[in-house]
């Protein structure tokens, strides 16, 4: 009876012992699921925030390195299949303009000869299917658009004096998230973009798109905590051509000079004698060339690359 009543003791106390473990053991991981809910609830957005960081920073590099091509492009005299700069009326009759974009949403949906992303994708050395959209051309796609898939933008600005202006720009988020407005091609629109500071995590929206957005689109831009906003997911780049004149000083009495530059023979000429005469404005890196005689097309004098305004003298 004795060792009875022990071993029944002692089968009670592991019993309640077993019981106490188990409470203990939901209690902690209770504990421990509340601590992780808090710990995820505190970390989230600031993991949230790397990621869209880590993104806008890829991005930010991608637009570099398309600008540093746009920028090579502008040397080029193949105006219809490499130079990005070819804008109407400042290329040859053979020549056919850059297919710039015409809308903020849309993907591309397909290639043209002529379309920015297929001159950049000629100058890095792939050859463009033409009539093909970029998403089927892997190499291309990833330059026309951005890894969310919102295609990557770029715009001519309207004629001006002295430069040539180019937006290239990405927007870092779901078309569900953000919203651009319409496309307009006018100045007013270009600048509204331009002018803007797109860096600053504080900044609202330019005044051009208020009356643009639908009031959920511009809270969806406005919205943060601490005053920040979305402004900062809206990567933009600035590109300026120079523009630049030649000034032909002729003192022949019988030869005339003809400049050529757009690829267009003869585009300009001076007559015999006629003193200084002066170019219209010529696009940065186009190639100038001065032919002399008495009637065109002459011989040719001189040939040159336009990176600044010129003076040529014929006597």
């Amino acid at each position: 009876m004795h060792f009875y009543a022990l071993d029944r003791k002692s089968a009670l106390l592991r019993a309640n012992w077993r019981r106490v473990w188990r409470a203990f053991s939901l209690l902690e991981v209770v504990l421990v699921l509340f601590v992780l809910g808090v710990l995820a609830a505190t970390l989230t957005p600031s993991v949230r925030d790397i990621i869209e960081k880590s993104r806008r920073d890829a991005e930010k590099r991608a637009l570099d390195e398309i600008a540093v091509t746009i920028t090579a492009s502008f040397d080029e005299t193949d105006l219809t299949n490499l130079n990005v700069a070819a804008l109407a009326g400042t290329i040859g009759a053979a020549d056919t303009p850059t297919v710039f974009s015409s809308s903020t949403t849309s993907a591309y949906a397909t290639t043209d000869n002529g379309a920015w992303f297929a001159k950049i994708g000629r100058l890095r050395g792939l050859t463009p299917q033409v009539g093909v959209a970029p998403a089927a051309q892997p190499e291309l796609a990833n330059l026309a658009g951005n890894p969310l898939g919102n295609p990557r933008l770029l715009f001519a600005a309207p004629d001006e004096t002295g430069r040539q202006r180019f937006l290239l720009v990405s927007l870092i988020a779901r078309s569900e998230q953000l919203a651009l407005p319409a496309y307009e091609n006018n100045t007013a629109w270009f600048d509204a973009i331009w002018n803007h500071d797109w860096e600053s995590r504080t900044a609202t929206l330019p005044a051009y798109w208020q009356g643009r957005l639908t009031a959920a689109q511009r809270a969806a831009w406005n919205q943060g905590s601490g005053g920040l906003t979305q402004a900062h997911r809206f990567v933009v780049r600035r590109i300026v051509l120079p523009k630049f004149r030649v000034t032909v000083n002729n003192n022949h009495p019988t030869e005339q000079a003809f400049v050529s530059f757009n690829n267009t023979p003869n585009a300009f000429t001076a007559p015999a004698n006629s003193g200084a005469s002066t170019t219209p404005e010529i696009l940065g890196g186009r190639l100038v060339t001065i032919n002399r005689g008495t009637a065109w097309p002459g011989i040719e004098a001189l040939r040159f690359r336009l990176w600044e305004n010129a003076t040529v003298t014929v006597q």
